[in-house]
């Protein structure tokens, strides 16, 4: 059981943040809401935090020279929540001692994951891992290894994997995968299962494992032979 956090919600706008602190709520955990650089500095020094979600783009001060600030005051997990999709953003913030960057918009699930996984971190505690062969997948922490390297794959291609590792030797329909990776109200290319799949296949190279198609059946992850 995911144990009580308290969490500070940096967002200078109103409707979102309130969404956020809605959600981390009814998640069972305690937010408190700044909508400066200036009021989260007091909120900091006033507080303790588990976790802090801070936005790029504040009015008072570039999200990122605040990040830097609050590292220095408080041992609390910093993610980047932000529209900022730039690389040069990214680095600039993991440098600047962020924890995470979370691109907007993003999914409430994906949110509550990497605040449980970066909580963790840095309280040195392992997260849940599936195995199969010499694949290694984190669902909270959303890594990949293979054979102890860590690979790059997209979220729908983690998703599928997900799924398949959740059941390995069980055939799985087209679509399970949909449903796994898209939703429910997936309406796009016909053969979206079959591409995707081939690029994760790309990305596993190394592996010891192997993802099958049954004509007409679906797919099968199993360990090689």
């Amino acid at each position: 059981m995911t144990p009580a956090l308290s969490i500070l919600v940096v967002e200078d706008h109103a409707e979102l943040a309130a969404w956020m602190r809605s959600e981390l709520t009814h998640a069972g955990w305690s937010t408190t809401w700044a909508s400066t650089a200036a009021e989260a500095h007091r909120q900091v020094l006033a507080g303790r935090f588990d976790a802090v979600l801070l936005d790029i783009g504040l009015p008072d001060e570039d999200g990122i020279a605040l990040c830097r600030t609050l590292r220095t005051l408080t041992t609390a997990s910093i993610l980047m929540v932000t529209a900022r999709q730039d690389v040069r953003d990214r680095v600039r913030a993991l440098d600047g001692g962020a924890d995470d960057y979370l691109a907007k918009p993003f999914a409430l699930e994906e949110l509550l994951a990497r605040i449980r996984a970066a909580v963790r971190r840095s309280q040195h505690e392992p997260g849940p891992v599936l195995e199969v062969g010499n694949v290694r997948l984190w669902p909270e922490e959303r890594r990949v290894e293979v054979a102890g390297r860590e690979v790059a794959i997209s979220r729908r291609e983690f998703n599928i994997l997900q799924v398949l590792m959740e059941h390995p030797g069980r055939v799985l329909s087209r679509e399970q995968l949909l449903e796994a990776a898209w939703g429910y109200d997936f309406d796009g290319e016909s053969n979206v299962v079959a591409v995707t799949l081939g690029r994760l296949r790309e990305r596993l190279q190394g592996a010891s494992l192997e993802i099958t198609a049954l004509r007409g059946v679906g797919y099968r992850l199993q360990v090689r032979a």
